[in-house]
């Protein structure tokens, strides 16, 4: 037992003062929320009057119609997208977008309702508030629905405040139906520009499911799409993340850019409206610095520029270099506005996962083997035994030095890459990794 100067007692007085911000800390970054499970690569948006219960499927079509007319091969697909020319990715793209649209082609549906679907009558709102209910609860008896949906109503905005919230009451009393609503349901709140128009939200929320006998908490995402929003970031995250209504926490699970209503609310021209402009970017990266180690999820905009004839091509490579751009940049997820959009968004998302998938199992595996080696030296330092050293600062037995920080960023890529059926057990194995090691780093 080696002798030390502070005796633990004196450790203890001094470090007393930090036990209330260890509690702050805590509250503040928790971690995984497991609110809404696996985050997807995009949400699709879908005026409300166009929801009927095989809406996926029709997407899923019109898009495999579209990848078979100006992209029936590997190589086409990777020059329409700007994606790896290699023989071996583009082939692996063009099969992961082919398998996708026929099995997954949409991850996450978003019942539009307010930019999107426009200004209508109100009796004609109100039935296309229910009907597009109706129709997701068919899709969920069909087994069509995707893992998430749900509903974009108009803004707390003064001017359209009460027809937003009377459609959601409409919408969720129709969704919820005698048996409750089918799992996955989020609500995405537009325009929020104050704190309190997330707590009120959330009250009236609370409100309605306590009516309908919802249970669990809802999930609730916010689109970031004005100046003051951006700036009243930091209070927005800290109240979602405190949200309590009558027992039941609303879990704020998701941070959505606004592209088009931020660039216009700073100025900036239609023609340089885009998520790679400086201005978005800098709002998105707000957006990541608030909700670093909270568990919300952030997600970038949309490309508007969809692939029609006769610019197909123009538009996915637009698209695909958008979505790349965000992953590179920590963005995994974003807005799709047509069926055409599937196929870039696939082949994007692909040509990420694949890109150096290779190097990143070589060097996880080399992490968690170096891992394994320094837990060994310890226990045999414990004994008594020499320790004969491996690797660098905190991991890599290659070239590479690993963190254990980025140990975990390469388990979060081999994990997205099982999630999209890009990697097996097998290749783990191959690198010498397990699944629930994955699992594990990632947290």
């Amino acid at each position: 037992m080696r002798r030390t100067t502070l005796p633990a007692a004196m450790i203890a007085r001094l470090t007393a003062a930090l036990e209330p911000v260890d509690a702050a800390l805590a509250a503040r970054h928790p971690g995984a929320s497991g609110g809404a499970g696996r985050q997807p690569v995009h949400t699709c948006y879908l005026p409300a009057d166009h929801m009927r219960a095989d809406i996926m499927a029709i997407w899923g079509a019109r898009a495999q119609r579209l990848l078979a007319r100006h992209a029936p091969d590997p190589a086409t697909l990777a020059a329409a997208t700007g994606g790896d020319p290699a023989e071996a990715i583009a082939a692996a793209v063009h099969a992961q977008v082919t398998r996708v649209l026929a099995t997954e082609p949409v991850q996450d549906l978003r019942v539009d309702l307010e930019d999107g679907y426009g200004l209508r009558a109100d009796d004609a709102e109100d039935a296309d508030a229910v009907r597009a209910a109706e129709a997701l609860r068919a899709a969920a008896a069909a087994g069509l629905l995707p893992a998430r949906y749900g509903l974009r109503p108009k803004s707390l905005d003064p001017a359209v405040r009460s027809r937003g919230l009377r459609s959601l009451d409409l919408f969720l009393t129709a969704l919820c139906a005698d048996d409750g609503p089918p799992p996955g349901l989020v609500i995405t709140v537009p325009k929020v520009s104050a704190p309190a128009q997330l707590r009120v939200f959330a009250d009236v929320l609370a409100a309605l499911t306590d009516q309908l006998g919802l249970p669990g908490p809802v999930d609730v995402e916010i689109q970031v799409e004005t100046p003051a929003a951006v700036l009243a970031l930091p209070e927005l995250v800290r109240t979602g993340l405190a949200l309590s209504v009558t027992g039941r926490a609303s879990r704020l699970v998701g941070l959505h850019v606004g592209t088009y209503d931020y660039s216009a609310a700073l100025g900036i021209g239609g023609a340089d409206q885009a998520s790679d402009h400086p201005a978005v970017e800098y709002a998105t990266t707000m957006m990541q610095l608030v909700a670093a180690g909270t568990g919300i999820d952030v997600a970038d905009g949309s490309s508007n520029l969809l692939p029609v004839d006769p610019d197909v091509h123009r538009a996915w490579r637009r698209h695909a270099d958008l979505v790349r751009r965000a992953w590179h940049r920590g963005l995994y997820q974003g807005w799709d506005l047509h069926p055409g959009q599937l196929v870039s968004r696939h082949a994007a998302v692909a040509g990420c996962l694949l890109s150096g998938l290779d190097d990143t199992l070589a060097r996880l595996g080399a992490y968690v083997a170096t891992q394994r080696t320094h837990a060994g030296n310890e226990n045999a330092a414990d004994s008594g035994a020499v320790d004969g050293g491996a690797g660098g600062a905190g991991g890599g037995g290659g070239a590479v030095a690993d963190e254990p920080a980025t140990g975990r960023a390469l388990a979060g890529h081999v994990l997205r890459a099982l999630e999209a059926g890009l990697v097996d057990d097998a290749a783990l194995g191959s690198a010498g990794l397990r699944r629930d090691q994955v699992l594990r780093l990632v947290g």
